[in-house]
C-alpha cells in the first residue's frame, strides 16, 4: 500500500496555524490513513464553501509532517466534489459563458459537449508562466476567444473547470502530486481536472499534454508515465481558522494560516 510522508523543506518561523488538506477519494484511489507524525493536530475544519476538509496543526519548532496511506482501490468522489465554490477562478465570466456556447452548439451529447471544450483549452494553451494567474486579478474567469496564452497547469485546468460549468458540465479542480517514473521524491503542486457527465471519461490533465509534447488531449490518467495522488478539490476555498475566515487559493501541501490569506509553504513528499 503506497504511503506518502510531506514534510515541510524549510522550517517555518512564522507560522503558528498550518492547513493541509484531507485527501480525497476518487475512482483512482482510496485514502486508507492520515496522521500528524510531527507538531500537533488541533483539528478537522471543513471549508466553508466546500465540504473539502483540512487539518489544523500547530508546528513543531518550525516542523511539520503528515503521512497519508493510499490504496489502489477504487472509490467513488465524494458528493460534494463538483458543486461550485463560488471563487473566482471557478466561475465563468458573461463571455466565457457565451463563448460556450458557441463551442458546444453542435456538440449533441455531454460526452460530446466535453470533448469540445477540451479541444477549444487545447488550442488556446501553450505550457508557461504567466506574469499574473488566470484569474488573479479578475471577478471571474475571462473568455479566451482567440490565439493561445501561456498557462501553467494551474491556469489551464482552473480555465478548463469554468469552461465545464460554462457549458453545462459539472467539474471540479484537483490538486495532486505526481512522481514521475524515475523518483520517489516530488512536491504538492500538480493538478487536473475531472468532470461529471454521461458517457464521459472522468479525468483530464491537458497541462501533461501541452508540456510534454504528447499530442492532442486525450483522457489518459497518468499522460506521462509516473504515480499521482489526488490530494484536494476546489479552488479558493475559505476555512475559520482561531474565529476569523482564511482564504486559500490552492490548497496544495502545508499552507500558513496565520493570516487571512493562506499561502502555500514548500513542501516536500516522499513516496514509499
Amino acid at each position: 500500500m503506497p504511503l506518502v510522508t510531506f514534510t515541510l523543506t524549510e522550517p517555518t518561523d512564522s507560522a503558528s496555524h498550518l492547513l493541509f488538506g484531507v485527501p480525497v477519494d476518487t475512482p483512482e484511489q482510496t485514502v486508507e490513513g492520515l496522521s500528524v507524525t510531527r507538531g500537533t493536530c488541533r483539528g478537522l475544519l471543513k471549508a466553508r464553501n466546500s465540504g473539502q476538509q483540512a487539518l489544523l496543526i500547530e508546528p513543531e519548532q518550525g516542523h511539520a509532517e503528515v503521512t497519508v496511506s493510499f490504496s489502489p482501490a477504487p472509490s467513488r468522489f465524494p458528493p460534494w466534489l463538483f458543486a461550485p465554490t463560488g471563487g473566482a477562478h471557478e466561475t465563468p465570466s458573461g463571455d466565457l459563458s457565451a463563448l460556450m456556447l458557441d463551442v458546444v452548439a453542435q456538440a449533441p451529447t455531454p460526452a460530446a459537449r466535453v470533448e469540445a471544450v477540451v479541444r477549444h483549452v487545447d488550442a488556446r494553451f501553450e505550457y508557461g508562466v504567466r506574469e499574473v494567474g488566470l484569474a488573479d486579478d479578475t471577478a471571474a474567469m475571462p473568455a479566451l476567444a482567440c490565439d493561445t496564452h501561456l498557462g501553467t497547469c494551474v491556469d489551464t485546468h482552473s480555465y478548463a473547470v469554468a469552461a465545464m460549468r460554462a457549458a453545462g458540465i459539472d467539474a471540479a479542480y484537483i490538486s495532486g502530486l505526481y512522481f514521475p517514473d524515475d523518483t520517489d521524491v516530488s512536491q504538492p503542486g500538480h493538478c487536473w481536472f475531472v468532470v461529471d457527465a454521461a458517457g464521459a471519461p472522468h479525468h483530464w490533465d491537458i497541462s501533461h499534454h501541452l508540456k510534454y509534447g504528447l499530442g492532442p488531449t486525450t483522457p489518459a490518467y497518468n499522460p506521462k508515465p509516473g504515480t499521482r495522488f489526488a490530494l484536494t478539490a476546489g479552488r479558493d476555498l475559505v476555512f475559520a481558522v482561531a474565529g476569523r475566515p482564511v482564504s486559500v487559493s490552492i490548497l496544495k501541501g502545508f499552507v500558513d494560516a496565520s493570516g487571512p490569506d493562506g499561502h502555500a509553504l514548500p513542501t516536500g513528499a516522499r513516496l514509499s
